[in-house]
């Protein structure tokens, strides 16, 4: 069956999706999977994740609302593919009217929005639910029952070979723990306010406590606009340092990432990255809910500076300074020590 799993947002949404899409393109279900997506960063990635037999980057999928300029395109790209059925990823009834124009004759999603009705199989929602498990639960309505709980992305060989070459040519893989952190927004799009960010101080205090007590190595990783978030935590840094910041494309960086034992970053799409290539992520969240938008899977940890329910009351810059660098170091001890 022809069907297409259809992603508003950037390059987090669209790899939250990537459980859902692996699930329904493993090969038990009979369905070819199109993944219609935002362009760019997204749609680059996107076809490294497993499941996916066609990237359809769409204009009108970009977080910020679509004029209708880009609106057009997206139907006529949708009309133009024999498609059975539609899997909505977003909360968006702009989604839902584009499928329904579309013509595609199932529309699965979220009981969410005045759209909804027009969804021939709606989901009910649950509050505080990880977006990757709402989206996978899709999944159950098509009757699917080998579900596939991560995502699953692969760079490339070419990204492989360049992430070898800068790891080991470093001399940074030589067995010691290697820790990933990404200081700035990191491919958020759109950009993520500052107010999502870490201090850059706590990330270098955070990279000295991991080297003194494990021997770990630190990886900076970014696009060139995060330049100055790399250069403000190499300040106060005593660790072993390999600095890749805006030195890789998104693919050799996902490909840096897979090679990592250990990934910390603010709300941003690198630790969407790590789970998909299968690196344990820890998540910084202050004002944005990291029930929903972080990282899935047991292997990952999230680390709320306020409750979710607080964060309209609290100061956004007060919600990151909230989290210790102790918070951060025992939620990465913690499963260490279990593992031992």
């Amino acid at each position: 069956m022809e069907t297409v799993v259809v992603v508003r947002g950037g390059l987090t949404e669209t790899l939250q999706a990537g459980a859902l899409v692996r699930t329904l393109g493993d090969g038990s279900s009979g369905m070819r999977v199109t993944l219609a997506c935002p362009g760019g960063n997204a749609a680059e990635l996107a076809r490294g994740l497993s499941g996916v037999d066609e990237v359809l980057a769409l204009d009108a999928l970009y977080a910020d609302a679509p004029d209708l300029a880009a609106v057009w395109p997206a139907l006529a790209a949708l009309r133009g593919r024999p498609l059975r059925c539609a899997m909505v990823c977003s909360p968006s009834s702009a989604d839902i009217l584009l499928v329904y124009a579309a013509g595609i004759a199932r529309r699965v999603g979220l009981a969410i929005g005045p759209a909804a009705p027009l969804l021939t199989d709606r989901v009910p929602p649950a509050g505080g639910e990880n977006r990757a498990q709402a989206w996978l639960r899709l999944a159950t309505a098509l009757g699917v029952d080998r579900i596939q709980f991560t995502a699953a992305l692969e760079p490339g060989p070419v990204a492989h070979a360049r992430a070898e070459e800068r790891l080991v040519g470093s001399g940074m893989e030589d067995g010691r723990l290697l820790v990933a952190i990404a200081p700035g927004a990191a491919w958020a799009e759109p950009p993520s306010s500052p107010q999502l960010r870490w201090d850059s101080e706590r990330y270098a205090h955070l990279a000295n406590l991991l080297a003194r007590r494990h021997g770990a190595g630190t990886v900076l990783v970014g696009p060139a606009a995060d330049r100055a978030a790399a250069d403000a935590v190499r300040l106060d840094l005593d660790a072993p340092v390999l600095d890749l910041c805006g030195e890789l494309s998104l693919s050799e960086t996902a490909a840096v990432i897979a090679r990592c034992d250990l990934v910390v970053a603010g709300d941003s799409p690198v630790l969407h990255i790590a789970a998909a290539v299968g690196s344990a992520a820890i998540g910084l969240f202050g004002p944005t809910d990291g029930r929903v938008r972080g990282p899935y899977g047991r292997a990952h940890r999230v680390i709320q500076g306020v409750t979710p329910d607080r964060t309209r009351r609290v100061g956004t810059w007060t919600a990151m300074r909230q989290i210790r660098v102790e918070d951060v170091l025992a939620g990465i001890e913690g499963p260490m020590t279990a593992a031992m």
